[in-house]
């Protein structure tokens, strides 16, 4: 009788640990636009396509509450970093430098 109890326990840990995993890794972040979206606003709004671009690269950032992307570039000598709203795909910040500072 122990131990089919004690069984029952862990089946249902597994079965929790399970269903936390696929909450944090699929469906936490599922109304976010994705990387892919946010790359093709950033180089829509720079005017450029990504066969046009260097070291183009996307990062998923969340600070104080609020989820964007950052998206970051070269294009000739200039190095593009874009913020992204996460959930409207809104362009909301732009900077651009010097790719040699």
């Amino acid at each position: 009788m122990k131990k089919a109890i004690m069984w029952t326990i862990l089946a249902l840990v597994v079965v929790a640990v399970a269903l936390a995993a696929v909450w944090f890794f699929v469906l936490r972040d599922s109304g976010y636009i994705g990387k892919d979206a946010a790359k093709s606003a950033a180089l829509a709004d720079a005017g450029f396509t990504a066969s046009e671009v260097r070291s183009l690269k996307v990062d998923f950032e969340k600070e104080n509450g609020y989820a964007y992307y950052e998206v970051s570039f070269v294009h000739d000598a200039l190095e593009y970093e874009y913020a992204i709203d996460a959930l409207t795909g809104a362009v909301n910040h732009v900077e651009t430098e010097s790719a040699f500072d």
